[in-house]
Parts: structure tokens; sequence; C-alpha cells
């Protein structure tokens, strides 16, 4: 008798072959060792409420405080603001001593109010003490020179000189 595979007879009971055993199970998964989570500081910021309160201590000067993680996502409640005191005085002073962080991205934004404060006529003054902050707005050129001093400093460089 000739069966497939083997030349003879019996040959088939000589060698049945068997799948060999799924061991997997049985061996040990390598332990991950846990790294400390390295903090995302945009990430962080979106935690962190925004607060944009406004403050008209001159009838010539509008300032727009801040507080905060200042990011892409949070910067629409900023524009709005600073949008609606551009025809309301001369001098809108947005102060940013306040916050915390910003992201690159807002630069965009700030430079749109910029335009918009020069086609009404209005001087568009931003303030931030944070040197991070400060940075940030430098190296991506928002158009206006940030002041590295508080809004009250600007304010001050504002107000008239009695002689």
């Amino acid at each position: 008798m000739n069966t497939p595979g083997g030349s003879g007879s019996g040959s088939a009971l000589l060698h049945r072959e068997y799948a060999p055993a799924d061991l997997s199970a049985l061996v040990p998964v390598p332990r991950r060792e846990t790294l400390p989570a390295i903090p995302d500081p945009v990430a962080a910021g979106r935690d962190e409420p925004l607060d944009v309160r406004l403050h008209a201590p001159t009838p010539d000067a509008v300032v727009v405080r801040v507080t905060g993680a200042l990011h892409l996502c949070n910067c629409g409640e900023l524009t709005t603001r600073v949008r609606q005191q551009l025809c309301r005085a001369p001098h809108v002073v947005v102060d940013l001593t306040s916050v915390s962080s910003v992201d690159v991205r807002v630069a965009g934004e700030l430079r749109t109010l910029r335009a918009r404060a020069v086609g009404c006529g209005t001087h568009l003054h931003i303030a931030a003490e944070n040197e991070r902050v400060v940075e940030v707005l430098r190296r991506v050129d928002v158009g206006e020179p940030v002041v590295n001093r508080t809004a009250d400093a600007v304010l001050a460089c504002l107000a008239p000189r009695n002689g």
C-alpha cells in the first residue's frame, strides 16, 4: 500500500508529525520600567483656565489683563475682548504679565489684532514680564515691540507729562 508522503507499507504510521506546542503563554513578559512622565507645557497649559479682564484707568487707555496659559485653543476670548476695545480708546494695553506660558501659534492672532488696531487708529501695546513669554513673542515678531514691563509702567509712559 502506497500512502502519500511515504513509500511502502506502513510508513504513514512511523512518522506522525505533531504541531509544536505553543509555549508563549508560559514565557513571562519582559517588565517595562515606568519612566516619569515629561510634562508637556502646552498640554499642561490647557488645564489652566484663561482669565481676561478689562480695566479702563483713563479715557485714553484700556488695559486687557490676561491670566493663565495662552494657547491657540483659548486665545479666541482674548482676541474678542481686544477687538471690542480697539475703537473705544486710542491706547489698548494687552497685559500678559500674569500669563504663565504662550503658544507660538498665538502670534498670528496677535499680528491680526495689531493690523486691526492700526486700521482703527489705535496703538496696541503688549506688556509682559515673564522672560519665557517675552522671548516667545519677540522670536515670532508679533509686529509690535513687546515691552518687558508691567501694564502700569506702560500707562505711566502714556500719561501726559505735566511740565
